[in-house]
């Protein structure tokens, strides 16, 4: 073999142990830098840990929240395939019904609150596997929210077969609209069973009323309604004010007539005479 073989041999021999060297070097540099991340304190998580969570349903271990309504509205997400969101999506349609059941009950419960307020977008839900997060737009969930508000609150006070409809149109739309952008079919409509949570009394003798400032329905009996912030009268309190009522009633009818009868025996003169006609205009039993 030449020398020049020799020596380029040498050479790239040489080459590859520097090169060996300033890499070995490298990563202990690398290793030198890096800090391992300290250890959140326990019950102080951030918004940041409560989007990142990792739910508890191992089916969907990895999607979860804003991720997982990507996912299922057919955004391609990193990590998961088509075929995998396809075999998902019958899984998710229960999480999705009740995280839209939940949010109308709250304005159920809230009946007479803020109307402008908009529930949170984000939502625990249990699952047969334990738990997940969910994740829905905020302008729908607002939607479903005030509707229930409207219900539990006007209409129950002053049921109007019109505005059931209509409330019961704006569900049922934006239901279908989740379900739509999910890709799922939606077999019954929420409005057959959501608005059967808040029934409404249907007898004469049998009304609503607001009392206090809980604004939660009371009936009362004999058809009083009452909205104010004293107490609600019990029926022994009710029937002793009418019977106080008739008893005022009778008395002036009976004022009336005997000024009357006075006026007829004793009349006088033109001048300072009130006619009939003014007399039974001005004084008119209650």
């Amino acid at each position: 073999m030449s020398n020049f073989m020799m020596n380029m041999i040498s050479w790239v021999l040489l080459l590859l142990v520097i090169l060996t060297l300033y890499l070995i070097d490298k990563i202990n540099h690398l290793a030198r830098m890096y800090e391992a991340p300290k250890p959140q304190a326990p019950g102080m998580p951030g918004m940041a840990d409560f989007e990142n969570e990792i739910p508890g349903d191992l089916l969907f271990s990895g999607l979860e929240g804003k991720k997982l309504w990507d996912a299922m509205s057919g955004k391609q997400v990193e990590g998961f395939d088509a075929s995998m969101i396809e075999a998902l999506r019958p899984h998710y349609e229960p999480i999705l019904r009740e995280h839209i059941t939940v949010t109308f009950k709250d304005g159920l419960e809230e009946a007479g609150g803020d109307e402008s307020k908009v529930p949170s977008s984000m939502r625990k839900i249990s699952t047969v596997r334990g738990f997940i997060q969910s994740w829905l737009p905020p302008q729908h969930l607002g939607s479903i929210y005030r509707s229930a508000l409207e219900f539990a609150g006007t209409y129950a006070n002053d049921p109007n077969p019109e505005v059931l409809l209509r409330l019961q149109q704006t569900v049922d739309s934006v239901v279908d609209m989740l379900y739509q952008r999910v890709g799922i079919t939606n077999d019954v409509p929420f409005s057959e069973f959501l608005f059967e949570d808040m029934p409404i009394p249907e007898t004469e003798d049998a009304m609503l009323a607001l009392t206090d400032e809980s604004a939660k329905a009371e009936v009362l009996g004999d058809g009083l309604l009452e909205d104010s912030d004293e107490r609600t009268l019990t029926p022994e309190e009710l029937a002793q004010g009418r019977e106080h009522v008739q008893v005022y009633e009778d008395a002036l009818r009976q004022e009336v007539a005997a000024e009357t009868v006075e006026a007829v025996m004793h009349p006088e003169p033109v001048a300072d005479v009130m006619p009939q006609e003014v007399l039974a205009a001005e004084v008119k039993p209650v």
